[in-house]
């Protein structure tokens, strides 16, 4: 992942997309940035101060379950239904990793929570997947 490098001139996105897409997420400024970037960098960005690289931006994009084209300025998401369904699971997997953290279950349900998970994070995955070929192909099946 990125590293901490020399100012340029970034990505203009949209900081209020940013922000929801970590909190939808459910992730702290802390878990998005992890030892990449710094967590006010990740604020800066949200509060429309920085922008990042397309690296930092990609990153984002990944931790979050959200399109790259989302985050950019006058992206429009609500046209984008396979790009919203791979968020949506990609923020369920995010709540039930916590769930797992926070509750006391059985090593079954334990077992069970994490095979949920990551079938939400390879649903997830497909749907990029899907969407990046039929975006590739210039023909929107939706």
């Amino acid at each position: 992942m990125p590293r901490r490098s020399r100012r340029g001139t970034g990505i203009e996105v949209n900081p209020a997309r940013v922000r929801e897409a970590r909190e939808s997420a459910g992730l702290s400024l802390a878990q998005v940035a992890r030892n990449d970037v710094s967590r006010t960098f990740i604020h800066f960005v949200e509060q429309g101060r920085s922008r990042p690289s397309r690296e930092v931006l990609e990153m984002i994009a990944e931790r979050t379950g959200r399109p790259l084209s989302w985050f950019t300025a006058g992206a429009k998401p609500a046209g984008e239904p396979v790009q919203e369904i791979a968020a949506e699971l990609s923020a369920l997997a995010a709540r039930l990793r916590r769930l797992g953290g926070l509750t006391a279950l059985t090593r079954p349900e334990a077992e069970a929570v994490k095979v949920l998970e990551v079938t939400l994070r390879q649903g997830a995955a497909l749907c990029r997947a899907i969407d990046a070929r039929w975006t590739g192909e210039g023909s929107r099946r939706r």
